[in-house]
């Protein structure tokens, strides 16, 4: 029976792996993703009441992909400094000790990624944090073995979803469950995903994808087109028969010719997405623009909400200029979530062994800016992976423009991971 489930959690892990790693970073960007960065906004108010820390301070990593010639994305150092600073000051540090945080610019190449893990093994780092980084595999090949645990915002790679110390506050593979799970919510039948043309995209999202719907009781096929395809009206004509819905994954300007054509071929099918695919102004060649296009997310960043503010506020008193939006927050949360873990599960002497020791034991917390969605990294979440600490996600709706709103928790089934017995 051991033999049966470990084979599952194998089959499982390299689908994800392979769906999750290489898709992805098909669909990256360098720039601010779908989002409109904005001045924060300074209400005080939102902060709390004091509550400094005054202990010996504790060395807190945190690695980003930074500035090079092709990326700039800063913010994110930035975010996870100020999520720092307001807990030094608002929340006791961790622990009654304040956190110094030791940042590292990965600036995506493997061997400075590397340089960057060393670096937090020389300083003695309590934890490393991270985003989403591109080169996750060459932090956990030296963190892992040094017993410092590596919490980031989400990672999916084999070795980030099945080596001992790495802590994914976020489901990675939450796109796939949350557009099947709205689906079927909806009562839809027939799902076309519209994939981008790429070995890494393509594959890995006919697997994944078969599994997830499938497990949620409905049909999935894909048509992968190539990059570069200006009128994909012929390709999704002829995929998209019989759907009543569709799936798009890809970045910013593969997704746009997808729209245009399933409006021209199918106005009234509804359309799920991921955030990568949707920018502000980007839609303008779009029947429309992206009215009503539903958009998988990880995060709220709508403005009302009640984290939103608190973000806001943090960044306007401690962020050293950051904008409010995707990439501040994608250091920011997951900063500000494992700190408030290792508060819930009582640690008062901020150590590599006791911070592994409670990411693994502390209470469900919530996890900063998705305004309820819980995380517990205590191996129990998704069963096809110990490292992945909550399964749900989000579900948004586009604007003609490209704004997110109508921001809507998605409570994603397990099941849906299931995959056949080995």
């Amino acid at each position: 029976m051991q033999k049966s489930r470990t084979g599952r959690r194998l089959i499982a892990t390299t689908l994800l792996s392979a769906a999750l790693t290489a898709g992805m970073v098909a669909c990256s960007s360098s720039d601010d993703g779908g989002d409109a960065a904005a001045e924060p906004s300074a209400n005080e108010s939102a902060l709390g009441t004091p509550n400094k820390a005054t202990g010996t301070p504790v060395t807190i990593g945190f690695v980003s992909e930074g500035q090079s010639q092709s990326i700039d994305v800063t913010d994110e150092i930035r975010g996870a400094e100020a999520a720092a600073n307001y807990a030094n000051e608002y929340l006791g540090g961790i622990g009654g000790h304040p956190i110094q945080v030791k940042s590292c610019q990965a600036l995506a190449q493997p061997a400075v990624a590397t340089d960057c893990a060393n670096q937090m093994v020389q300083a003695k780092a309590a934890a490393v944090v991270g985003p989403t980084p591109g080169e996750l595999d060459n932090l956990v090949d030296v963190l892992s073995p040094a017993k410092i645990p590596l919490v980031i915002h989400s990672g999916t790679t084999q070795k980030g979803l099945s080596s001992p110390g790495v802590f994914s506050l976020t489901n990675g593979t939450a796109y796939f469950a949350i557009s099947a799970t709205a689906a079927k919510d909806e009562g839809l039948k027939n799902t076309v995903g519209v994939a981008i043309g790429v070995p890494g995209a393509e594959g890995p999202t006919r697997q994944l994808g078969s599994l997830i719907w499938g497990n949620a009781g409905l049909d999935f096929s894909v048509v992968g087109i190539p990059p570069g395809t200006a009128d994909m009206t012929p390709q999704i004509s002829a995929a998209g028969a019989d759907a009543d819905n569709f799936f798009v994954i890809g970045n910013d300007s593969f997704c746009t010719s997808a729209f245009k054509a399933i409006k021209t071929t199918k106005p009234n099918a509804p359309i799920f997405a991921i955030d990568r695919c949707v920018t502000i102004g980007g839609g303008s060649s779009i029947p429309n623009g992206y009215e009503d296009i539903n958009v998988a997310t990880a995060l709220n960043l709508s403005p009302d909400a009640p984290d939103s503010q608190l973000y806001s506020a943090v960044l306007a008193k401690y962020g050293d200029g950051a904008k409010f939006g995707q990439l501040s927050s994608a250091g920011y949360a997951p900063m500000l979530g494992m700190i408030k873990a290792l508060n819930a599960a009582k640690v008062t002497d901020p150590t590599q062994q006791t911070v592994m020791e409670a990411m693994k034991t502390a209470p469900p917390t919530e996890y900063p800016l998705t305004n309820g969605i819980m995380f517990q990294c205590n191996g129990k979440q998704i069963p096809i992976s110990p490292n992945i600490c909550s399964a749900d996600g989000i579900l948004a709706k586009a604007t003609k423009n490209g704004e997110l709103t109508d921001f809507q928790q998605v409570t994603i089934d397990p099941k849906l991971y299931a995959t056949p017995s080995a």
